[in-house]
Parts: structure tokens; C-alpha cells; sequence
């Protein structure tokens, strides 16, 4: 896949985002810093879901051990 970035003149300084994905943007003074710190919002997004798959993960896995307590014989 490709993903198109976009950074343009906002105020005083600048905004980088991932065109048509969800909470993919930042703001710099420069490009550089703008482009630098949507790097850091894409890692604590993968941070962020990471933690909630895991979380899931034990859930489920919490409930499948739970239900096979229920149906031993």
C-alpha cells in the first residue's frame, strides 16, 4: 500500500498528515518538525492499539478458560 503525506502552511507553522486515515496529523514550526512529530503520533497509535489487542487477548483468553471450567465433567 501507499500512503500519501501531506504537509502545508498552517498559522505559524505546519501540518502533517496521513491523507484519508483517521488521527494521523501533526503540528510543527517547520516541516521537518511536523513530519518528526506525526513519526511520534504513529508510534503511540501502534503503542495504543498494541495495548488494546493485548488486552483483548487476555479477555478472551480469560473467557475460553472460564468456559471449559463450566464444562468439564
Amino acid at each position: 500500500m501507499q500512503y500519501k503525506i501531506v504537509i502545508k502552511r498552517d498559522g505559524d507553522g505546519y501540518m502533517a498528515e496521513v491523507v484519508g486515515v483517521d488521527n494521523l496529523y501533526a503540528y510543527g514550526k517547520t516541516e521537518m518538525e511536523a513530519r518528526k512529530e506525526l513519526i511520534s503520533v504513529i508510534e503511540m497509535m501502534l503503542d495504543f492499539h498494541t495495548e488494546q489487542v493485548n488486552r483483548e487477548k487476555e479477555i478472551r483468553d480469560f473467557m475460553l478458560s472460564q468456559s471449559q471450567k463450566e464444562y468439564a465433567v
